[in-house]
């Protein structure tokens, strides 16, 4: 008996075991499950951004040159003031020389054009005061010779036509006198004009001019010689009927007018001749103008010179983040010759992707680390144009301002961790529970005890839950890795 009885035992717990794994394989598999429910989440975006100054700054150059001396590198921290180059500044100083030349030869051109005027413009005045004389006291001779009947006297008809005659040549003589002074006044004017310039570059010109007033004297001196003549002839015909107290008086009056004559000729020739040269320095207003125009240059000068011995200066406190030439180098003014950025205050710049951008407000705050350092900063500006990443993506660039005095080194990384605006009353699912594929976000669920798979649009998250659309409030969620191969399986539910 004793021997049937092992063998059955065996047997027995051999069918125990084949039962218990039948029923093993034939019972649903259990998976984990979350409730999708209605709550708020505190969503938060992290990331990672360059420290930066809080403004960029290019630096140009003040002044056209060569470079003599460049005193900073790349990466050195500088104040407001600091010398970053030196110039050579000698084309500066040639420039100051040049124009200071300038200056002195056209207040030279001014002072003498200023002297011949005034000297040409009491000439005019004398002279026309002169001829105002002239008029006067012939006048009056007239009057006096007129007195004295020279017909009552005159022996015969034939000395009165004779003194007509020689009256109506001096008269001629005389015009063509005048003529002849404009002419001269006309000559002299030019020759003054063209001396005053510059007499070496036309020498010629200068020597034909002389020539014609040369001329032009010789003729005046011939007619005035003519009319003594004439004159004296007229003096010399006979006045018998005259006593001799009439006669003298009668001569003396005539050499008395005679005079007048010459000195109302010579008078007439000096005013038309100053008139002339007034009118050629009519032109001292320009000059005027020059002497304004090469001082401006020359002050112009001097300000350039004084650029290029101070050299380029930093406009403000900052770090120097590029130098864009060498000494030796001739730059042209206004070139960029250093990039800096402010140390007045940092920033961190960040990368955000098109689906967290829409979450981030200015204002917001964050929380940033720089290696051991810890920092809180505020979201200062959201940029309205997009950037690719290093990976070539094109993201938000966002400022985020940083709450700090500490002297930072521009360039580092900062790890960001921004606070975004809660969401209120939004479906919610833990985070763990999505994942991703070429077709989005998606979930598993558990429906009438079977698992699917269903794709869902995500939202803000924080560490512990996502906000999604896509499901009813209530579904049921799988939170269990093992999911993925369970697809159209029943499964059994565990809540957690």
């Amino acid at each position: 008996m004793k021997k049937f009885i092992k063998p059955a035992i065996i047997i027995l717990l051999v069918l125990l075991a084949a039962g218990g794994g039948l029923y093993y394989y034939l019972s649903p598999d259990t998976l984990k499950v979350v409730v999708a429910d209605k709550g708020t989440v505190s969503p938060i975006l992290s990331g990672t951004g360059k420290i930066e100054g809080d403004r960029k700054v290019t630096v140009y150059s003040d002044v056209a040159g060569v470079i003599e001396d460049r005193y900073v590198e790349k990466g050195e921290r500088v104040k407001a003031g600091d010398q970053l180059v030196g110039y050579a500044g000698e084309s500066q100083q040639n420039n100051v020389d040049l124009a200071s030349t300038d200056v002195e030869y056209s207040e030279k051109i001014l002072d003498a054009a200023t002297d011949n005027r005034a000297k040409f413009q009491k000439k005019y005045n004398d002279a026309a005061k002169q001829i105002e004389n002239c008029k006067a006291v012939y006048a009056l001779l007239e009057v006096k010779i007129m007195s004295i009947n020279i017909n009552d006297h005159a022996k015969a008809y034939q000395i009165r036509e004779q003194q007509k005659s020689y009256q109506n040549d001096i008269y001629k003589m005389q015009e063509e006198i005048s003529e002849k002074q404009s002419d001269l006044a006309e000559i002299e004017a030019d020759l003054k004009a063209m001396e005053l310039k510059d007499e070496g570059s036309n020498k010629k010109e200068v020597d034909k001019l002389r020539d014609k007033s040369k001329e032009k004297q010789e003729d005046i001196k011939k007619l005035n010689d003519k009319i003594c003549d004439a004159q004296r002839s007229s003096l010399c015909l006979p006045q018998e009927a005259m006593d001799p107290e009439t006669f003298k008086q009668y001569t003396l009056y005539q050499n008395d007018l005679d005079t007048v004559t010459r000195l109302w000729s010579e008078a007439r020739t000096d005013r038309d001749t100053a008139q002339s040269m007034l009118t050629a320095y009519q032109e001292i207003y320009a000059d005027e103008q020059t002497v304004e125009r090469n001082k401006l240059s020359l002050s112009q000068a001097e300000r350039e010179l004084a650029r290029a011995k101070s050299g380029t200066v930093a406009p403000t406190d900052g770090i120097i983040t590029s130098c864009l030439v060498d000494a030796g180098a001739y730059v042209e003014r206004g070139v960029p010759v250093f990039e800096m950025q402010s140390d007045a205050g940092y920033k961190v710049r960040m990368m955000v992707s098109k689906y967290d951008i829409a979450s981030v407000r200015e204002g917001q705050t964050a929380d940033i680390r720089i290696g051991n350092m810890q920092y809180t900063g505020t979201v200062s500006k959201i940029n309205q144009t997009a950037e690719n990443d290093a990976s070539g993506k094109a993201k938000a660039s966002i400022e985020i301002t940083i709450d700090t005095e500490d002297e930072l080194i521009v360039g580092l990384d900062a790890d960001v961790t921004l606070k975004l605006e809660n969401a209120e009353g939004v479906l919610r699912v833990p985070t763990e529970c999505i994942y991703n594929d070429d077709g989005g976000s998606f979930v598993y669920v558990v429906e009438e005890g079977t698992v699917g798979k269903k794709y869902i649009s995500t939202g803000v998250k924080d560490s512990e839950f996502t906000q999604i659309e896509g499901l009813d409030e209530g579904a049921h969620v799988v939170n269990d890795p093992g999911a993925s191969g369970l697809v159209g399986e029943e499964v059994e539910e565990e809540m957690v």
